[in-house]
């Protein structure tokens, strides 16, 4: 079982030392395994969940630096390269899932789906037997204002759609997929981002009460994340003053540091970094399947091309370089793990190491056919329900 709490940074848990405890996730935490060194693939649902789908590095490189793919539902799963001519999925048909790779295994396959990225006609679904989206505006559908758009999404909403699809199956081998957006919502609900978070711990608490009470619970594997975090009250002077939320350009620490917990415990935990799209492979593994890895970046490397943005993680350094020039960002998160403090002037050999491999990978994760450069009317109305449009 994955579930997934969208916009959850790891900080905000009881058991990554929050002052205020997440009962229900600390309990899957207390009888798991806990990962700290893991980090979001991109710092945006649909390319975090796209590389958690497929094992893949998301990107919507070009090949030019400069000029990133156009944002659209075409490209904003991250996959776009991998696409067959004529396949206009963002979630390509020819890429293998996770979901038809449990499938195949002899898994039902069920998704509960909450956020509006995650719509079936961008291909998330395929290999579910049981796609269920909760709150999700359908294809033509009337826009949604965000307030009215979180409160069809709500966790209850999403419990409810849990136990209907729970009491359809048609065998006890069961791949679940849950997704909650009450963290997501904090703002467009009025509330603080502590709250969201216990809203949402409350979701995956009535979940976990209705495994046990069916049964489901015994034998289970539960796999807590998120896809990407949040910015709360932080800055980063005195080059960045953000206002709250988790739009990157660059994705500071507070984007990219996420929960990762797996129960019951599943083994030492590795020094070495993981991110989203490796996730996909562990899962696999923990099903007993055939192998797989990735090699688009080394197990050390974080890259997230943005839109405004090129940002790059190895090791103890990261950068963030503006794709229109100007001053390098770089931060040594060793000593400066709050990103304070630019020491691209003092380390120039190092920005031009990352400068040089990000080049290397803008050519590598590079679309090579067109793409549309519009976003189409029902990707601005899912937009607009996410809080992320103003108007249509």
């Amino acid at each position: 079982m994955v579930v997934v709490v969208d916009t959850l940074r790891r900080d905000a848990l009881g058991v990554y030392g929050a002052s205020r405890s997440t009962p229900a996730i600390d309990g899957i935490a207390a009888r798991g395994r806990v990962y700290r060194h893991f980090a979001a693939s991109f710092h945006q649902t649909s390319m975090s969940m796209g590389a958690l789908f497929t094992g893949r590095v998301p990107s919507i490189e070009s090949g030019d630096p400069a000029r990133p793919l156009p944002w659209t539902g075409q490209t904003w799963c991250g996959m776009s390269r991998l696409a067959k001519a004529g396949d206009a999925h963002c979630v390509p048909e020819s890429l293998p899932t996770l979901a038809e790779a449990m499938r195949d295994a002899g898994y039902w396959t069920i998704g509960i789906a909450s956020n509006d990225f995650l719509h079936a006609n961008s291909g998330y679904d395929r290999g579910f037997d049981d796609w269920v989206q909760v709150g999700l505006l359908a294809p033509g559908g009337s826009p949604s204002a965000p307030r009215a758009a979180s409160r069809a999404r709500r966790w209850e909403r999403v419990h409810e759609a849990i136990v209907v699809a729970l009491a359809r199956r048609p065998r006890e081998r069961l791949f679940l997929y849950v997704h909650y957006m009450d963290a997501h919502d904090w703002t467009i609900a009025g509330t603080d981002y502590a709250s969201a978070v216990a809203r949402a711990d409350a979701g995956v608490g009535a979940l976990l009460e209705h495994l046990e009470a069916t049964g489901l619970a015994a034998g289970a594997v539960v796999i807590l994340t998120s896809d990407h975090g949040e910015r709360i009250a932080e800055t980063h002077p005195p080059f960045f003053k953000p206002k709250p939320g988790h739009l990157g350009n660059p994705s500071f620490q507070e984007l990219l540091e996420i929960p990762l917990i797996i129960a019951p415990d599943v083994g030492p935990e590795s020094d070495v970094p993981r991110r989203s799209h490796d996730l996909f492979h562990e899962i696999r593994a923990l099903a007993g399947l055939e192998p797989t890895t990735n090699t688009e970046l080394e197990s050390d490397e974080l890259f997230l091309g943005e839109l405004h943005t090129r940002t790059y993680r190895r090791g103890r350094w990261k950068s963030a370089m503006s794709r229109r020039g100007g001053v390098p960002l770089l931060f040594d998160l060793a000593t400066d793990p709050g990103e304070q403090r630019n020491v691209a002037a003092e380390h120039p050999d190092v920005v031009a190491a990352h400068r040089a491999r990000m080049d290397g990978l803008t050519a590598a994760l590079a679309t090579t056919r067109a793409t549309r450069a519009d976003l189409e009317p029902d990707e601005r109305k899912r937009l607009r329900a996410l809080g992320y449009l103003e108007e249509d």
